[in-house]
């Protein structure tokens, strides 16, 4: 198939890994993870300009990049192509540190980098297979060499430090202790404290939680005495914060302000205040740095 363009085979891949299994969010990373390397690609071929150039608006930005996706044939990538995207990538300002870029990394962490290879190699290596193109580009791509790193547990006095300092400089004070318990004394994921949600815990008030990992995967697990305390305080101002913007969430955490819902094609849809991971991340590396 000479005439494979990316805009159909990322179709059929996805289509591929979801008939596998996987998860809805394991789906939206793969594309993520392509389709922002196909603009570099597609940038290196001429048919986008610079990513500078691109149209600011949003919904013209996308139908500019689909548009270069139609055009761009798999048969034309090349190793260099892949290679000269990943460094893009891996040396491209963070957008997660727009608003603070004094806190922003030189360099993509190598775990991100390595997740976005195995992406490329994974998707250009069922191209191959499956005879969508005559050679993989990807077949020599390595992921960079991941920093070890030396585990070590959070001392008692620091964990006590950190869940004390979550109602300094907070405007949600409630809501940060929480947030710390969950991470400090259940051992959850910046991630799953997002997308923990209400029928997730059991009881009233609350002795158990489910909690959905990486893969979809579940554990049920405790509630300690100081998540539930942390539960009970910030209830009452959960339901204040959901009554004074007349919106309503199925995560336990949520923002302190309503952000848009927006579409792929860029329209708002509606506004949420149920949390994301990044807000989490800002939360604790607020508390933790105070």
């Amino acid at each position: 198939m000479a005439g494979a363009t990316y805009a159909t085979m990322v179709e059929r891949f996805l289509q591929r890994l979801a008939n596998e299994g996987r998860s809805s969010s394991t789906l939206t990373a793969y594309r993520a993870d392509l389709d922002d390397t196909m603009v570099d690609v597609a940038i290196e071929l001429g048919l986008l300009p610079s990513r500078r150039r691109l149209p600011a608006d949003p919904q013209a930005r996308e139908t500019a990049i689909l548009d270069a996706f139609d055009k761009l044939l798999l048969a034309e990538i090349s190793a260099d192509h892949l290679d000269g995207a990943l460094a893009e990538f891996r040396t491209r300002p963070d957008p997660r540190f727009s608003t603070h870029p004094e806190r922003a990394p030189e360099e993509r962490s190598p775990a991100t980098v390595a997740r976005r290879t195995s992406a490329i190699r994974s998707f250009f290596s069922w191209a191959y297979k499956t005879q969508r193109i005559s050679a993989d580009p990807a077949a020599l791509l390595s992921p960079p060499k991941r920093r070890k790193r030396v585990p070590r547990a959070l001392e008692q006095t620091l964990a006590g430090g950190a869940m004390s300092s979550a109602a300094n400089n907070s405007q949600w004070p409630e809501r940060d202790a929480l947030i710390l318990a969950l991470a400090l004394a259940c051992g959850l994921r910046l991630a799953e404290i997002a997308t923990l949600k209400l029928v997730d815990l059991e009881g009233d008030p609350p002795t158990a939680m489910i909690v959905r990992g990486k893969g979809d995967k579940e554990r049920r697990l405790g509630v300690p005495p100081v998540v539930a305390d942390a539960l009970a305080l910030y209830f009452p101002s959960r339901q204040a914060q959901l009554d004074k913007l007349s919106l309503e969430a199925q995560t336990v955490v949520i923002s302190s302000r309503a952000r848009p819902v927006r579409n792929r094609d860029g329209v708002v849809i509606g506004t949420t205040v149920e949390a994301s991971r990044e807000s989490v991340v800002y939360v604790v590396d607020r508390v933790l740095r105070s």
